[in-house]
């Protein structure tokens, strides 16, 4: 007779829908560990010529190095697997990410690599910070013994008001230090020539960008936790997730290449940010506002409003309309932080009854479930 496949093994201190998001967030670790791996293990100096560096004098050592991030993946492809044995994997993983990065900044900070190089390391480290330190949270008997779960669900329930902040945050610093070196400014030559003057408040603005994106798909994520269609709920999830690899890729690049190939360089940002990016971002909404069927009256007014603004923006943006690009992103902003905050205060009222057992516990506020009964989450 023939064995039925295995099946994943989930975690009981983890709730279903969190475990599916933590599993696929895994399982894409695997992916670009294993796959940027393999590229460093064979093709050692394109790195270095993507970034304009100078080949590696010893490319067998970068080769090397790369076969240690394929490992990481596999150890990220067995904590897919194993959620219930997944938390010294993550936990390795997340200090890496958290070293690799003070790594960078030293290296930087020497002349020994240029600051372009930051696509690396917000793919490699940054944007696993908040999933990987969120299962380590709530994925551990450590956690729950500690209390530490209570930070992870305080952390989840301030979703929207977080995202509210950060991206009020980030279209005040478009405002008040970017404005100059975009296409708000006719003459090119002037904002090159701002950039140049400015590097460090250039950077430091489109690093408030970069956590307002982050912000956005916890905030989506912190959303769908509260439908009850957990498939169509990931799918709008993971769409949002594909918008953030094209926004945090284009403020990589104007963080790094900028003003260096800026008539080559701003283009494709804005391309990637305000057309791929923004629209994967609406999509999304839609989807997650479709699944949401509470949503009535003058919210829901309101929610459309936010979509028919973004996608206003994409259009502006594929037409390379400055003003247009202007315009609709200060109403879309304008509209979405306080509509973020007002979902984020009338979502868990309505539609906390209605989901209430759907992973056999009662909702709690912020979204989350009571404190699973004590498992041992560490192998042995």
């Amino acid at each position: 007779m023939s064995r039925a496949a295995p099946r994943p093994v989930e975690s009981r201190a983890v709730p279903p829908y969190r475990a599916r998001l933590y599993r696929l967030i895994f399982a894409a670790a695997a992916v670009y560990n294993i796959g940027f791996g393999l590229w460093a293990a064979l093709f050692p100096r394109a790195f270095f010529l993507r970034c304009a560096m100078a080949p590696p004098t010893y490319p067998s050592i970068w080769a090397c190095l790369g076969m240690v991030v394929g490992l990481y993946g596999l150890g990220y492809a067995y904590a897919a697997w194993r959620l219930d044995r997944a938390a010294p994997f993550i936990a390795i993983g997340l200090l890496g990410k958290l070293l690799g990065p003070v790594g960078w900044l030293l290296a930087v900070s020497h002349g020994e690599w240029p600051v372009r190089t930051v696509t690396l390391i917000l793919f490699d480290d940054v944007v696993w910070w908040l999933p990987f330190g969120l299962f380590l949270l709530e994925g551990t008997r450590f956690a729950r013994l500690s209390r530490l779960s209570r930070i992870g669900a305080s952390v989840r329930a301030a979703a929207p008001y977080a995202c509210a902040a950060a991206n009020a945050a980030a279209i005040l610093t478009m405002a008040a230090v970017l404005r100059p070196g975009t296409e708000m400014v006719p003459a090119v030559a002037d904002r090159v020539a701002y950039i140049a003057r400015h590097p460090v408040l250039w950077r430091g603005g489109w690093a408030v960008w970069i956590v307002a994106a982050l912000s956005l798909v916890a905030f989506y994520a912190w959303w769908g936790s509260w439908l009850r269609r957990s498939t169509w709920v990931v799918a709008a999830v993971g769409l949002a997730a594909a918008g953030l690899v094209c926004d945090l890729f284009a403020e990589s690049l104007l963080i790094g290449w900028l003003p260096r190939d800026y008539d080559r360089i701003a283009p494709l940002a804005t391309m990637c940010t305000g057309v791929a990016a923004n629209g994967l971002y609406t999509v999304a909404g839609i989807a997650l506002t479709v699944l949401t069927r509470s949503l009535r009256g003058p919210l829901l007014a309101v929610t459309w409003a936010v979509w028919l603004a973004g996608l206003a923006l994409s259009v502006c943006a594929v037409a390379r309309l400055p003003l247009g690009i202007a315009i609709s992103t200060s109403v879309l902003f304008a509209l979405f932080c306080p509509w973020a905050i007002w979902l984020g205060r009338t979502l868990p009222a309505t539609e906390g009854e209605a989901t209430a057992g759907l992973d056999g516990e009662p909702r709690v506020a912020g979204g989350g479930l009571p404190a699973a009964p004590e498992v041992e989450t560490w192998p042995g």
